[in-house]
């Protein structure tokens, strides 16, 4: 008897049918909510990743400073020098960063540097000595180059055009919300003593980063799907709508710089030294805040306090300054945040009274909040997307000199001086002098499409 033919192959799904059925290969909590849009859970993934691996140091330094001084006998500025070790190591690695989320995409380096980040903490938790302290450091660094912002502004920037501003202030919440971590970890402190804190810090990173890590992904046109939502293009081949395998074609690469081009403009240059002036005073803030504050006759539970506030209050300027980047010029956008950031400087370094710090909190975080979703959101309708993750690599790069030299700077004046007004002064005098430099960026003349 003869065998029944198969029935006939369904047809290709069309890219919009695809980009229909893209919520179920993309993970479980897309499958369950298939009406988001994808390119929401990669701000989420990124932003919780940055809250609890990257921020947990960067805002939680403060709090290890002084138990570090006290148990060792350390001077200030060779414990802040461990803080710019920190940013400078992440600096010269953040264009191998850049290129490898390039070409591989974000989720492996996301997980490798969550790991690399718990590593740092456990050793850390150990030492016994200042080499010790910046070996872990360095380690921390590594793991913080990987699964800090630039990657998630990476994928983000791959996943937004028309809402980028909003998307990556949205994001920008993370590492914001972080600013509690301080309280955490100080309460833990309180409790276990600081090793055993930093010990706690480093299983919380493992069980809640890498789980977020697989929810990112690279971009959508891997997946048929277009930047915001958008309907997805109908990709034509030139024999038809398929190509001559039966798939869809591969993505056209996307448009953009490559990073010689961009080297050679102004505004590259122009943006990384504004960015380096204005970290140059951020930085000491993060690091010095808490001494500071102690220093000036605050007692020690205020000054955590006022990191917190600090840094929570921040979230109103990252929100607000992200939205206004896809509304109006973001160059006037981001010179306002430096203006705001180094009149709060300007009052920091003079505060002696409660309403000093109220002033503080009125103007600096919502300026030192609201630049950090614009420029990722400007180097990206400037250069675009073909090579920016080396872009913003390299523009880290540069940025990492003032955030090395700020904090070691404040330091070595206070040891000298014993006084930390006039090292603040000069903090902020940096960020107002990153104003003119980014009110003179010239828009490049072209975006180069992929050759």
């Amino acid at each position: 008897m003869k065998a029944k033919a198969p029935p006939p192959e369904p047809p290709d799904a069309s890219p919009i049918e695809q980009a229909a059925s893209t919520p179920a290969r993309l993970g479980g909590l897309a499958l369950r909510m298939p009406h988001i849009f994808y390119g929401w859970w990669v701000v989420f993934g990124s932003g919780a990743i940055v809250f609890v691996a990257a921020g947990t140091f960067f805002y939680g330094f403060s709090a290890i400073f002084g138990p570090l001084v006290d148990e060792f006998g350390w001077s200030h500025a060779s414990v802040s020098l461990g803080f710019s070790m920190r940013t400078e190591v992440g600096g010269l690695f953040a264009p191998l960063v850049g290129y490898l989320v390039d070409r591989m995409g974000p989720r492996k380096l996301l997980a490798a540097g969550v790991v690399a980040v718990g590593l740092g903490f456990l050793w850390m938790s150990r030492i016994d000595s200042l080499w010790g302290f910046y070996g872990a450091i360095i380690v921390i660094a590594l793991g913080m180059g990987s699964c800090g912002g630039l990657v998630g502004h990476v994928a983000i920037s791959n996943w937004f055009e028309r809402k980028r501003g909003r998307a990556l202030a949205i994001v920008a919440i993370g590492p914001g919300a972080s600013g509690i971590m301080v309280m955490i970890l100080a309460w833990l402190i309180s409790l276990y003593g600081w090793r055993s804190a930093l010990a706690i810090m480093a299983v919380v990173i493992w069980a809640t980063g890498l789980p977020l890590a697989m929810l990112v992904r690279r971009r959508p046109e891997d997946y048929g799907l277009a930047p915001d939502g958008d309907p997805a293009p109908v990709v034509v081949a030139a024999e038809g709508p398929t190509a001559d395998n039966g798939h869809l074609p591969a993505p056209l690469a996307p448009e953009g710089m490559t990073m010689r081009e961009a080297l050679r403009t102004r505004a590259f240059w122009f943006l990384a030294l504004a960015f380096a002036a204005t970290w140059f005073g951020t930085t000491a803030i993060v690091v010095h805040q808490i001494e500071a504050l102690e220093h000036a006759d605050f007692s020690r539970g205020l000054a955590a306090l006022m990191v917190t506030l600090t840094v929570v209050l921040s979230l109103g300027g990252r929100l607000g300054f992200g939205w206004l980047a896809d509304m109006r010029d973001k160059r006037l956008v981001l010179a306002g945040a430096f203006l705001l950031q180094a009149i709060g400087i300007l009052v920091f370094a003079f505060a002696t009274a409660w309403w000093h710090l109220v002033l503080f909190l009125a103007l600096y975080p919502a300026g030192y909040g609201g630049m950090i979703p614009v420029r990722p959101a400007l180097q990206a309708e400037y250069f675009g997307r073909r090579a920016l993750g080396l872009i913003m690599g390299f523009t880290f790069t540069i940025t990492s000199l003032g955030t090395v030299v700020g904090p070691v700077f404040v330091g070595w004046m206070y040891d000298v001086l014993e006084s930390y007004r006039l090292a603040f002064m000069v903090t902020a005098l940096m960020s107002l002098a990153a104003i003119p430099l980014v009110l003179s960026m010239p828009r490049p003349q072209r975006l180069v499409a992929g050759q």
